[in-house]
């Protein structure tokens, strides 16, 4: 099923169709950044997308089901996409980049939580991944009296088969973060122990360039856990830097240049307020595309009220982030329509915020119909988490927009297992076909994680703190039966 939008029809008198296109625009000029109006402009004139429509519309078959764990309906949560599938990792193949070698001393877990980012089409790989690896625990080595624990994360490359199933191609490489345990986890009980990195998220930057956010032990001796940020991949990854096409898509060629002292692991710090525990920033950039100089985004912080932060000085191992002023009275949005898990702040970001164009891939992506989306969790006492998408504006003060219900994902249990989700990505029929690789042309250079009304969504978890695993669905599936914030 399509979601609904009108086209005018290109036999209209001259006259007529310039009264409609002066008079749209007028509108459009007093409400840009709000999202409240009912059409948005794109490409010349001749199509009409209707935001409100599309966001609110009734996905096929879901008339019926529960909006949220709240709401009172026999059929319950529905679910999207395909049976989720396992992505396979030999992690006695991992290899230490500090030593060349196969890695040793790992001694707890297996490779988990997978974030993957899209390549251009043409690359050698489909995907690029980082995933939490095993953990090294050194019992020779304790802080008050608990063992330290090295956590790892790893880099390969994926492909996809034309069922949609995720399957490393390259043996996974460590990303080298040296990092030590900090005095500010003496509260986090046996955590005081752990240190290095978790929780990673890929995205392209504005500039062309492959990045990674991911949950880090903090410089700041009084502080435990801050974020950090590596804005090209390829310095810590040099694999991926030989499988990348460049050139296309907004993706640019690797320049390894850094002024001197830069180092390759920014620190991600807030200017006012930084948490002793810090994480779940998600990276965005402003406008409907790419200005392809930006590379540090900006970050999604909370959404309880909703908090958006901007980079206002970049030093060479930290970006200072500043809270983007805002008098928008949409900040309570989410919590309007989650109350249950507003009470207790059990409500967080996933997924970094993705772009999405609401109309078929081919058309013109302007400030006016395209929006941010991302995915974020609620969480149970229990730690299982619940899931929706929620949309917000491309430009400043880049408010909420709208809401959506909970979802179910095929395959997933998601009473009795942790399903948590990192990343999203966009897919076309071309990449799924092992014939035809054509994508589908675009009038303006967009990154590929540009989202676009008739994509398909490829959403990765970590299962379990065990496993990697994905579902594959549609943007039309996820996205309907928003409610708007204004």
């Amino acid at each position: 099923m399509r979601l609904p939008r009108s086209v005018s029809s290109p036999s209209r008198r001259v006259t007529l169709l310039t009264i409609f296109v002066l008079s749209s625009i007028l509108i459009f000029t007093q409400t840009r950044n709000s999202y409240s109006s009912s059409f948005a402009l794109y490409g010349n004139g001749e199509h009409i997308v209707d935001v409100r429509a599309i966001l609110t519309a009734v996905p096929e078959d879901q008339e019926n089901f529960a909006w949220n764990d709240d709401s009172a309906s026999t059929q319950g949560l529905y679910t999207v996409g395909s049976p989720a599938t396992s992505i396979e990792h030999d992690d006695t193949g991992i290899i230490d980049m500090r030593t060349g070698e196969p890695i040793q001393d790992v001694n707890e877990g297996s490779t988990f939580n997978l974030a993957v980012l899209k390549l251009p089409h043409g690359s050698k790989w489909a995907f690029v991944g980082v995933a939490r690896g095993p953990t090294r625990q050194r019992d020779f080595m304790s802080l008050k009296g608990h063992p330290s624990r090295e956590q790892v994360l790893i880099a390969f490359g994926l492909n996809i088969t034309t069922e949609g199933k995720l399957f490393a191609v390259t043996p996974g490489q460590t990303l080298d973060f040296p990092m030590i345990p900090t005095q500010g986890c003496l509260g986090a009980g046996p955590w005081v122990a752990t240190y290095g990195a978790e929780d990673p998220r890929l995205f392209w930057t504005d500039a062309g360039t492959p990045a990674l956010t991911f949950a880090r032990s903090a410089d700041a001796i009084d502080l435990c856990r801050s974020v950090g940020l590596v804005t090209d991949l390829r310095e810590l990854f040099p694999d991926l830097a030989d499988a990348l096409r460049t050139g296309v898509e907004g993706v640019k060629a690797y320049d390894g240049y850094k002024e001197p002292g830069e180092g390759t692991n920014r620190e991600m710090v807030r200017k006012e307020d930084q948490g002793v525990i810090e994480k779940n920033w998600m990276p965005f950039y402003p406008q409907a595309v790419p200005d392809s100089t930006s590379l540090f985004p900006h970050i999604h912080y909370h959404l309880l009220p909703d908090i958006v932060l901007e980079p206002v000085e970049i030093k060479p191992r930290q970006v200072i982030y500043s809270q983007v002023p805002s008098d928008s009275d949409l900040s309570s949005c989410i919590a309007k329509h989650y109350p249950k898990y507003a009470t207790n702040h059990k409500i967080h970001q996933a997924s970094p915020l993705y772009r999405l164009t609401l109309c078929n891939r081919g058309c013109l992506a302007t400030d006016q119909n395209t929006v941010n989306i991302a995915l974020s969790h609620t969480q149970t006492p229990t730690r299982r988490y619940g899931r929706f998408i929620a949309a917000t504006n491309v430009t400043y003060p880049f408010e909420p927009i709208s809401v959506g219900p909970q979802f179910l994902l095929n395959g997933c249990d998601d009473s009795n297992d942790i399903n948590y989700a990192l990343t999203l990505a966009p897919l076309q029929a071309s990449d799924l076909d092992p014939f035809d690789h054509r994508p589908i042309p675009t009038p303006q250079d967009v990154l590929p994680n540009h989202f676009f009304l008739d994509d398909m969504m490829l959403i990765t978890l970590g299962h379990n703190d065990k496993r990697m695993i994905s579902v594959l669905t549609t943007v039309e599936e996820v996205l309907g039966r928003q409610k708007m914030c204004g």
